[in-house]
């Protein structure tokens, strides 16, 4: 809790490239670079914003294997008082620990969340098959429950892949589009950029419509540059 008493929660990395993506974008279509007082702090921002995304891809892997084991025994005993009305009174065992650290690896590698595993065990197959019921941390843990939901979830798993990768190729073009911002080209393609940046980070413009703005726009002053 900070000082004022409001709660605060942590931000995962994607989402502060998200909001400062936004920043320059909202700092390109004012024209902050010509407020030079206010843009050193856009700059200040921007470096904070670096040092949280390194300091976020720097956890030591032995602390984030026990970070998610936390994660996922507290989303269980949520989920187990939610189905059941009754509190997991249960202690977890050294060797369900182990259990734990191993199914996070699966569910890793395969592309998912104990979030998405968890919602899966409670809200579809609990319900479907209830003589799974009341389930316990050893028992979802089972190799046959992790790979009736791989299974089941194909679709999904494809799907956050896909997002993940237009996640990644929508942040490169935005800092493409920010460094032909920075460059010398004519007013009309400027406002162009800036129309797309906005239109993308409101969700109007595709991700495949964003990258034929960019790449036309980077092959023109290309050629331009050439000649």
């Amino acid at each position: 809790m900070s000082k004022d008493g409001s709660t605060k929660y942590p931000i995962s990395s994607n989402q502060v490239e998200k909001f400062m993506g936004m920043v320059w974008v909202l700092a390109d279509m004012c024209s902050i670079e010509d407020a030079p007082d206010v843009y050193h702090y856009v700059e200040l921002l921007s470096e904070a914003v670096g040092r949280h995304q390194f300091n976020s891809s720097t956890v030591s892997p032995q602390k984030k294997v026990h970070v998610d084991r936390k994660r996922f025994i507290a989303i269980f005993k949520t989920r187990y008082e939610q189905l059941l009305d009754l509190e997991y009174t249960r202690q977890i065992t050294p060797v369900e620990a182990k259990l734990i650290n191993q199914l996070n690896k699966m569910l890793a590698d395969a592309g998912f969340m104990s979030d998405d595993y968890l919602a899966w065990v409670f809200d579809d197959f609990l319900v479907e098959n209830p003589k799974f019921r009341p389930p316990t941390i050893k028992s979802v843990c089972a190799q046959f429950f992790v790979h009736s939901f791989i299974d089941a979830n194909k679709e999904l798993k494809d799907a956050r892949r896909r997002q993940e990768l237009d996640k990644r190729a929508g942040m490169d073009l935005i800092q493409r589009a920010r460094a032909l911002l920075r460059g010398s080209i004519q007013d009309v393609d400027g406002e162009k950029i800036k129309l797309t940046l906005t239109g993308y980070s409101e969700r109007r413009i595709m991700l495949s419509d964003f990258r034929k703005v960019v790449e036309s726009i980077e092959e023109k002053y290309r050629q331009s540059g050439q000649k």
